[in-house]
């Protein structure tokens, strides 16, 4: 894959690794979120896995792990330490790359992910059933249950996480707001920002 470039300013121009490091990178208390929504039996595959860093880590409390990176020199200068033998790392992009059966939990630590429902979409249809991701409220992790959700318009209001990655607040009647109902998210499927895109 050729270097991509975005052009900043006048200070020239960026490559997708200055991008990645700029804007991208999880620090400890990500990593320690992610790591807590794991079982010692998932089959993980671990989306954008950068350095192995964290899949490293995985590893050490998941029967196996998967690590896709699409920039190989990222993987290279990852590759100095022999990964543990239940970890597998594979230079692909996991929009176009074959899933494998047996994937329970994904992992999908980028802030700035804008294809988050074709991701979630592969791995449903793949049969994983969980996704820890930060990438939809773009704050901190969460764990999506990749079957779950209901219609929007049965949601008679209140906060909701749609699959397609959309969040939001549906308003309703002051009457019906209380400090419970502010708590929770309810899981959509298809939200007005599906329909828009149709």
């Amino acid at each position: 894959m050729g270097s991509r470039k975005w052009e900043v300013g006048s200070r020239g121009a960026w490559t997708a690794a200055d991008w990645e490091s700029a804007w991208a990178p999880c620090d400890e208390a990500t990593y320690v979120d992610a790591l807590a929504l794991l079982r010692p039996d998932d089959v993980v595959l671990d989306i954008g896995a950068g350095d192995l860093r964290l899949a490293r880590r995985m590893a050490q409390q998941c029967r196996q792990v998967i690590a896709l990176e699409r920039q190989a020199a990222v993987l290279v200068r990852a590759g100095s330490t022999p990964p543990p033998a239940n970890l597998t790392a594979i230079c692909a992009d996991a929009l176009t790359w074959p899933l494998p059966a047996g994937i329970t939990t994904a992992v999908l630590l980028m802030r700035h992910c804008t294809h988050l429902a074709a991701y979630a979409d592969r791995l449903r249809r793949a049969g994983c059933r969980h996704l820890i991701t930060n990438a939809r409220w773009r704050l901190g992790v969460e764990l999506i249950e990749l079957a779950a959700g209901v219609p929007w318009n049965s949601v008679a209001g209140g906060w909701y996480a749609c699959r397609c990655g959309a969040v939001g607040f549906k308003p309703l009647p002051a009457a019906g707001l209380t400090a419970a109902l502010l708590q929770q998210t309810a899981e959509v499927l298809d939200c007005p920002a599906c329909r828009a895109s149709d």
